[in-house]
């Protein structure tokens, strides 16, 4: 018998990331089984028989309700970082559907078994790297996002801070099922969650995965000297001032040689 993950377990694991914890991904919550496929290295796991009942009519309106550091994108769909997530928040935002792609933690904290809610829990075990490759997963997840929605459920997505890999997720939903382009969703997200950044790698498989579904990409790839790497431009902004910084050092390097 495996071990529930409690709110007090949650927000130890939390503290202890950084400090060299080596209790990761240990606690399973008891109340499922668990089904695990090993892809290209990538570890899903899934709780199994916990989505809404065959034929339920059960619908949840767009709550009222808001938590700090847990952002709403859509009517159905949510993006957060790991320390602002506890079963009762689930609880309150009405969540049927929970996707944790963060192996440095346990198992996120689901409502209790008792609850009138069937939680469905998917689990990717993916590091925030750009080698990380997340885009065979894409197809997947948004299909099974976009079946919650159609049930009447709402997904949250989260990582450990809700910046890189649950956001890159949640842009190739936006792309596949909520008539947007790649710079549309990105601009929308970040319009809500303004901290938003996949890394680099995970940017590329976006655009193949934006280029794969409507045939052109809508955000390029521009080369900054200061990265010595292509970046994409709709993080322009950012680095143009640290551009700038480096152009003007190497100028006065080359003034100041002799």
């Amino acid at each position: 018998m495996t071990t529930a993950t409690t709110n007090e377990d949650w927000i130890q694991e939390i503290a202890n990331l950084g400090k060299g914890s080596n209790l990761l991904g240990s606690a399973k919550n008891s109340y499922s089984e668990m089904k695990v496929s090993e892809t290209n290295n990538y570890e899903m796991s899934m709780q199994t028989n916990q989505l809404l009942p065959d034929g339920s009519q059960q619908s949840f309106q767009a709550s009222n309700v808001q938590i700090p550091g847990i952002s709403q994108l859509l009517p159905s769909l949510y993006l957060c970082g790991a320390s602002v997530i506890s079963d009762k928040a689930l609880e309150d935002l009405a969540i049927s559907f929970v996707i944790n792609i963060a192996p440095e933690l346990p198992d996120t904290p689901l409502p209790h078994s008792n609850s009138d809610r069937h939680v469905l829990y998917l689990r990717i075990n993916a590091f925030d790297l750009p080698n990380s490759n997340l885009s065979v997963h894409f197809d997947e997840v948004t299909d099974m996002i976009e079946t919650v929605r159609q049930s009447g459920g709402r997904t949250l997505v989260h990582c450990v801070a809700g910046v890189s890999r649950s956001t890159t997720f949640c842009l190739a939903y936006l792309i596949k099922y909520a008539g947007m382009n790649l710079r549309e969703a990105f601009f929308h997200t970040k319009a809500i969650r303004p901290q938003i950044r996949p890394n680099l790698g995970f940017f590329q498989q976006l655009r193949a995965y934006e280029q794969h579904l409507h045939g052109a990409v809508s955000v390029n790839m521009v080369y900054y000297e200061c990265t010595q790497c292509k970046i994409p431009d709709v993080y322009e902004t950012e680095y143009r001032a640290m551009e700038d910084f480096y152009q003007k050092q190497r100028k006065f390097k080359r003034l100041h040689k002799y």
